[in-house]
């Protein structure tokens, strides 16, 4: 049985998935009214409103025009940079923090590639699940990486998920299989206990536009690229600040955008409540 992303939609409804959020603070204030279909676009295509930037080394101020906004597309890293040849990675991130919902957007590869990652496979992805807080590079998150040929990949950083048991390229959602309990290994790198939760497929093109949408419903999650799920995670838990040692259900947290040496257009991104 091949599994699609409508599927899986109408499994989240038939599951009486759909609910609200905690308060209306979750989303943001700011944010175009949802269409009918209950979209709201969470990047409005004139301004940063509703976003904050970070850039390592540099702070929250754009100094060298990192990100520029061409016909409603937030273009990140390309003709109007004019900082240096290393260009140091960072995001752009919600002001709000979301829980229960379905985001996607479409997003391209520019030509543009920074030091030192001349030589590297373009770079980006989307953090999610990302506690608010004070800005730094590498935030505990979800990472839904996007990465030639590896987007769709899961990198949770100081958070941690099971991976879905997958069948046949088809990972279990909305629900995974009974006694699936084993949390994938962390490895200490530099500080950071981080997991890489592997794709099973990969269905990015490298030439033109693609279409990642993410659905977090409570403590799972569901990464599909140009329509097809190709990783699913459950369990999420974050670190307790308290005592690093342990861990707390994962359910919220601000979306990212990253900055990482490579030239990329978002568009239409854009976010419903589940």
């Amino acid at each position: 049985m091949t599994q699609t992303r409508r599927d899986a939609l109408a499994l989240l409804s038939a599951m009486g998935a759909a609910t609200t959020l905690a308060s209306s603070r979750t989303w943001a204030r700011d944010a175009a009214p949802a269409r009918a279909d209950g979209w709201t676009s969470l990047f409005n295509g004139r301004d940063l409103n509703g976003w904050t930037f970070f850039q390592d080394g540099v702070g929250d101020k754009d100094r060298d025009g990192v990100v520029a906004i061409e016909n409603g597309m937030l273009h990140i890293l390309g003709p109007s940079y004019r900082g240096p040849a290393a260009a140091g990675m960072g995001y752009l991130a919600t002001t709000e923090e979301y829980e229960n919902y379905h985001l996607r957007l479409d997003y391209k590869w520019g030509v543009r590639r920074y030091e030192p990652r001349t030589l590297w496979k373009r770079d980006s992805g989307i953090l999610y699940h990302v506690p608010q807080g004070r800005e730094f590079l590498w935030p505990d998150c979800i990472e839904y990486q996007i990465m030639e040929g590896n987007t769709g990949d899961a990198l949770p950083v100081n958070h941690r998920a099971i991976q879905a048991v997958s069948l046949g390229g088809l990972p279990s959602w909305p629900k995974d299989f009974p006694g699936n309990t084993q949390y994938a290994p962390q490895v200490d790198a530099g500080g950071t206990l981080r997991q890489w939760i592997h794709a099973d497929g990969h269905f990015d093109t490298l030439d033109g536009w693609n279409t990642v949408e993410l659905i977090a419903q409570g403590d799972s999650a569901a990464h599909i690229v140009n329509g097809r799920i190709i990783n699913a995670l459950y369990g999420m838990q974050a670190q307790d600040p308290a005592d690093r040692t342990k861990y707390m259900p994962l359910k919220r947290g601000r979306i990212l955008l990253q900055v990482e040496c490579a030239e990329i257009l978002f568009r239409n991104v854009q976010i419903r409540k589940l």
